[in-house]
């Protein structure tokens, strides 16, 4: 077990929006998680926060488990996976809320597993000539770059500066591309001067080229658009 997941432990807890299973530590939570809002009191809500209809002993009133709010039943009636607060099972959500859910899943299916899965580059620090051969994954708990090797690295992902993807393939005129690499700067705890890393892709098999092709372009889904700490905070709010 690497250091930045000696800590991972979660443990099972209810609250009044259902079952979630979170870290048994705070600061091993994911960069990608999101606090459960606090409900609007019953008694400030005497009708749907949406269509304004009044509650009464037939309408009933349901919160929204994302965003807090009050509404009746036909404005709040989807349940949607809600893997950024960690809710075991789907839960009851606003029209709104649900959109934005539903398109945070298909990220969390798709982008974070393949980049959890893992992939193998070769390596190369800074200006050094020399690679490694390494495996490249995400963390379990989402906050950790981790390389194994020879050698042995952890990068948290919020120090992380900058994402460059590198393809080739490309003709004046136009033509399909395919990612080789990429480029990653980061800093050290307790430094302001960045580190450089080059992943290049193995070329030993078909599958190797294919499953790494896959994990620089989840990585750029991730980083798309500049700074990475940027592209998390934006991330969910504009689709991933």
């Amino acid at each position: 077990m690497s250091g930045c997941e000696a800590r991972d432990a979660k443990k099972l807890v209810r609250s009044p929006s259902g079952l979630r299973m979170v870290p048994e530590h705070r600061s091993a939570r994911s960069p990608f998680g999101l606090d459960e809002p606090p409900w609007v009191p019953d008694k400030e809500c005497p009708r749907c926060m949406q269509c304004d209809t009044k509650f009464d002993f037939i309408t009933r009133k349901h919160h929204c488990r994302r965003c807090g709010k009050c509404f009746c039943d036909k404005c709040c009636s989807k349940k949607v996976p809600l893997p950024r607060m960690c809710f075991v099972d789907p839960v009851r959500q606003c029209a709104e809320c649900a959109l934005i859910s539903q398109k945070e899943t298909e990220f969390y299916d798709k982008q974070l597993k393949v980049l959890m899965n893992g992939a193998t580059f070769f390596v190369t620090l800074g200006t050094s000539d020399k690679s490694e051969l390494m495996v490249c994954r995400l963390s379990n708990n989402q906050r950790y770059l981790v390389l194994d090797g020879d050698s042995h690295y952890e990068i948290e992902i919020i120090q992380i500066s900058t994402v460059q993807i590198l393809t080739e393939g490309f003709t004046p005129g136009g033509g399909n591309t395919r990612a080789i690499g990429m480029i990653l700067q980061y800093k050290v705890p307790g430094s302001e001067e960045l580190t450089q890393m080059k992943f290049t892709a193995s070329e030993d098999f078909s599958c190797n080229r294919k499953l790494s092709a896959s994990w620089l372009a989840a990585m750029h889904k991730v980083s798309k658009g500049g700074k990475i700490q940027r592209r998390l905070k934006k991330i969910f709010t504009q689709g991933a």
